[in-house]
C-alpha cells in the first residue's frame, strides 16, 4: 500500500510538472514584460506595457462587435486592445504589439478596479473572418 501511494504521489508530481513545462502559464514569481507580473492590477499592467513601448492593438474597429457587461466598462474607459471577456468567470483577453511581436494579456475580475492580471503570452489576435 505505501509504494502505491508514493507512485500515485510521483505520477500526479509529473502531470502537473508537465502541465507548466512549456512555460505559456505565468506563475507569481515570474515577471512578463515590462516586469508585469501575475496578480497586478490591469490599469498598472497596461501603464507598465504603454511606458515601455507597447502598443495597445485596437479590436473590434469595423466587426459591429457590440460589448457587454464588463466588456463596456473597459470601453468606457479606453481599453480599445480588449478583445473579449467571458460571462461565467469574468476573465478577459486584451491584446498589444512592439516591433512586430504581439503579447496576449488575460484577465479576471468582475469590476475594473478589480482586475488582475492571470497570464500573458506571445500570441497575436484571430485575423477577423
Amino acid at each position: 500500500m505505501k509504494v502505491s501511494t508514493l507512485v500515485l504521489v510521483a505520477l500526479c508530481s509529473m502531470g502537473i510538472s508537465a502541465a507548466f513545462a512549456d512555460g505559456s502559464q505565468a506563475t507569481m514569481n515570474q515577471h512578463g514584460p515590462a516586469g508585469i507580473v501575475v496578480g497586478e492590477r490591469l490599469a498598472a499592467a497596461k501603464s507598465k506595457l504603454v511606458k515601455q513601448g507597447w502598443k495597445p492593438t485596437r479590436m473590434h474597429t469595423t466587426d459591429g462587435y457590440e460589448y457587454s457587461g464588463v466588456e463596456k466598462e473597459l470601453a468606457t474607459r479606453k481599453f480599445y486592445e480588449l478583445d473579449t471577456c467571458s460571462f461565467d468567470s469574468s476573465r478577459c483577453i486584451l491584446y498589444y504589439s512592439k516591433k512586430g511581436t504581439c503579447l496576449r494579456v488575460d484577465t479576471i475580475g468582475e469590476q475594473f478596479n478589480d482586475m488582475t492580471v492571470t497570464r500573458w503570452t506571445r500570441e497575436c489576435p484571430e485575423a477577423p473572418l
